[in-house]
């Protein structure tokens, strides 16, 4: 797919989030497509490529979650981000960054409260 083709989807999927659905699914949208969109930043309009084969580095990673990027590191070698070494730094697929920015747009689950004894 085109990077030119694949911006002009990504701009039509927010202004459709923007004007059919709720605040959390704008807040969704608005976070795939900014991780989309860092992950774009620097192609040429007229370059092929594979969504599913993007890329981040370390700082876009920790800029697509809002995380410092010593942060996006520890999740790395933390194994809750998985990650290739590539020179000095890391590269996340943008695959794996998903998951992660889905989560904080779930609703809480129940905590456990513990009862003291």
């Amino acid at each position: 797919m085109r990077v030119a083709t694949l911006r002009e989807h990504l701009a039509a999927a927010l202004d459709a989030a923007m004007r059919t659905r709720g605040a959390d699914a704008i807040a969704l949208t608005a976070d795939r497509t900014k991780a989309m969109a860092i992950a774009l930043a620097g192609l040429p309009e007229d370059s092929e490529v594979e969504p599913a084969e993007l890329v981040l580095s370390t700082r876009g990673a920790a800029t697509a979650l809002g995380y410092h990027p010593e942060h996006v590191r520890r999740l790395i070698r933390g194994g809750r981000l998985r990650a290739r070494r590539v020179g000095g730094d890391y590269r996340v697929r943008l695959d794996d960054v998903w998951p992660l920015i889905e989560a904080r747009h779930r609703e809480p689950g129940r905590r456990r409260v513990r009862r003291r004894r």
